[in-house]
């Protein structure tokens, strides 16, 4: 009994300090990011809306939302400019268009509308230039055709977004 107990104490040790090592070197982290220890800021540029459609605070939503996921999913220092790593880029496609067309009598209708938000995202990471990229990240959701685009609540853009983000993180940080 008494060496079960020790045994299970040494192994639980080991691998406490195994994990501590490896988070503590960068090599890994639980929220799946592969960023260098020697990586400590991240400056997030403001992303204009450059498609000239959604809601007048459409930029603002978008750049919150970077900086919150980046601040919640790492342990990087948001600057305004010049950080290890910098995101910048803008919003090029707000629209919406029919996604499943019904017939109504003698009248094609949709029956669903597809919102698609796309972003070109210029990366920069200033200890490592291999990783820099330059991509547009599209992502899209389909609502009900009784809901019209200037009714999408605050809440469905961020969802939406949040899952864009979701894609450029895996790209700039993540590395998968």
């Amino acid at each position: 009994m008494i060496l079960r107990i020790k045994t299970k104490w040494v192994v639980n040790s080991l691998l406490l300090l195994v994990i501590g090592i490896c988070n503590s070197c960068g090599v890994y982290s639980f929220t799946g990011t592969n960023i260098g220890s020697d990586i400590r800021t991240i400056s997030i540029q403001s992303f204009e809306n450059a498609s000239g459609e959604g809601p007048a605070n459409l930029t603002q939503l978008i750049t919150n939302n970077f900086k919150q996921y980046y601040s919640r999913n790492t342990n990087l220092t948001i600057l305004q400019r010049d950080g290890d790593l910098q995101l910048e880029g803008q919003i090029v496609s707000f629209s919406v268009a029919p996604a499943a067309i019904q017939r109504e009598g003698n009248q094609d209708q949709a029956s669903l509308n597809r919102l698609t938000l796309a972003v070109q995202v210029r990366f920069t990471n200033t200890k490592d230039p291999e990783a820099d990229f330059d991509q547009q990240f599209t992502i899209s959701q389909d609502f009900s055709r009784e809901i019209d685009v200037t009714q999408i609540s605050t809440n469905d853009i961020n969802q939406l977004s949040e899952r864009l983000i979701a894609d450029v993180f895996t790209k700039s940080v993540a590395n998968w």
